[in-house]
């Protein structure tokens, strides 16, 4: 699999667009031939984990094989601890395939998904993201596949971790149609709890923020009629 970025960009100009707000959604990224491909890819992969954060230090990866051989009473137990945790710190749930730390821990990560990884370290990806952001110092990216289906969310957090060296979150969305009523929608709150923009997940648009930057994905609804589906991941100063 070739992915290759949307001629049409043009980073610097859209830089100081970026530099006022801090984020931005970015239409049409990739051609039309390599979302259409990219979409295949990510949605018949196998390998989904079902990644789970209830509280600091507890954090669950379940395979879709565990998953199915649960009874449905350990089901709604796993359930019920996301929502009667008495923490209000960042709880997520949804699918991914981490394609990076795959690759960093030796294991097998089929050629289309190391495409993908090796897509963002390219220079085209890396060159857009500087022109973009005015930041010499990216070196790098990270990347996984997400997939989230009814009832999967992520609180508000901001992707700040201590040693990581994040300075750019990317999520580019890879499901063709979604509709604003089956939630899902990359969110950033205001000071005041108010949801100062949000970006519903367009098919082959892309969405950069700078970190540290309070985001959340809202609950995805019993009426969508497909996954969310992205490539998502940050960029990284050496």
């Amino acid at each position: 699999m070739s992915l290759r970025l949307n001629g049409v960009l043009r980073p610097q100009a859209y830089a100081p667009i970026f530099k006022a707000h801090r984020r931005l959604h970015i239409p049409d990224f990739l051609t039309k031939s390599s979302a259409r491909a990219l979409h295949q890819t990510v949605s018949e992969t196998d390998g989904w984990i079902r990644s789970i954060h209830l509280a600091p230090g507890q954090d669950v990866d379940i395979t879709m094989n565990e998953l199915a051989e649960m009874s449905p009473d350990e089901r709604v137990a796993l359930e019920h601890s996301l929502i009667d945790s008495s923490t209000d710190t960042v709880k997520y749930i949804f699918d991914a395939v981490r394609v990076t730390p795959n690759i960093e821990a030796g294991r097998d990560v089929t050629p289309a998904m190391r495409a993908i990884h090796d897509f963002v370290n390219g220079e085209g990806f890396l060159r857009f993201m500087r022109q973009l952001t005015g930041d010499d110092r990216i070196a790098f990216a990270d990347t996984m596949a997400t997939r989230y289906l009814p009832g999967h969310f992520a609180t508000a957090h901001a992707d700040d971790l201590p040693g990581q060296h994040r300075l750019y979150a990317y999520v580019l969305n890879l499901t063709p149609e979604w509709l604003v009523d089956w939630g899902g929608v990359l969110v950033f709150p205001d000071e005041e709890g108010h949801v100062a923009e949000g970006y519903t997940p367009r098919f082959n648009a892309l969405n950069v923020f700078a970190v540290p930057q309070a985001h959340a994905v809202s609950v995805v609804s019993r009426l969508a009629r497909a996954p969310r589906l992205s490539v998502t991941g940050w960029v990284h100063a050496e």
